[in-house]
């Protein structure tokens, strides 16, 4: 039984149609990659879970229930919370405060518990706890954008382009961390350009072509399909 599942889902912007009625699922405990190049629909997609974009027409079932078009806080009540593209940190806070603010939906009592999970995943975050957001490296800072995301105790991981702008020995710091949310029970839906790495932790991907998907299955059936690569997701 998928835990997440879209019907039918159509997203525009006036006359263009960024998402064009498609179908994903996402099984509990699993990682699902969305792939595709820049203007395929893959973030306007995971946007539209989070709420912070509308739908035109379609569901969003969420372990059964239709949230497509509700408020994004409501949403994020609900367990479904999101890593943004580009971090979008708070950089005036602290490292601390920044994972705290991730904390707003959940217990004062679960709080300290979700501190020791998130320096677990990032040992180097409890180093810098004190330390201003904005003097963190990119690849800090993106840990720090999924740790307030986990701070939120999530029971769906949104991620937005992890990847971007990072140095590869960074990048495979990244996945390697994501590898081990999963592990801890996460599911978790990716969107991503870095489309090589992605499918070598996904269970399962669905590849995105101006708004349609174009291609689907395990990832490593999928890395294995070099035309398939070489056609969408570069060689």
């Amino acid at each position: 039984m998928s835990l997440l599942e879209i019907n039918n889902l159509v997203i525009d912007y006036g006359i263009i149609k960024a998402v064009k009625g498609i179908h994903i699922e996402v099984k509990p405990g699993t990682i699902v990659a969305l792939l595709g190049a820049n203007g395929a629909g893959k973030s306007s997609l995971i946007r539209s879970i989070s709420g912070a974009v509308k739908v035109k027409s379609g569901e969003i079932l969420y372990q059964g229930k239709n949230i497509a078009n509700l408020d994004p806080h409501k949403i994020s009540e609900m367990g479904i919370k999101q890593s943004p593209e580009g971090r979008m940190i708070f950089a005036g806070l602290t490292v601390e405060e920044n994972l705290l603010a991730g904390a707003y939906t959940v217990k004062k009592t679960e709080i300290p518990a979700l501190f020791e999970e998130v320096y677990g995943y990032f040992p180097v975050l409890k180093e810098r706890r004190k330390q201003q957001a904005s003097t963190l490296s990119g690849g800090e800072q993106q840990m720090l954008a999924i740790g307030r995301a986990l701070m939120g105790n999530p029971e769906v991981l949104l991620l937005d382009e992890p990847s971007l702008g990072l140095a590869p020995i960074i990048v495979r710091n990244i996945f390697e961390i994501i590898k081990k949310i999963k592990e801890r029970g996460k599911t978790i839906l990716i969107v991503e350009q870095n489309a090589l790495q992605t499918l070598k932790i996904a269970d399962y991907a669905y590849i995105l072509e101006l708004g349609k998907i174009v291609g689907e299955g395990s990832g490593q059936v999928l890395l294995a399909d070099e035309k398939l690569v070489n056609a969408y997701l570069g060689s």
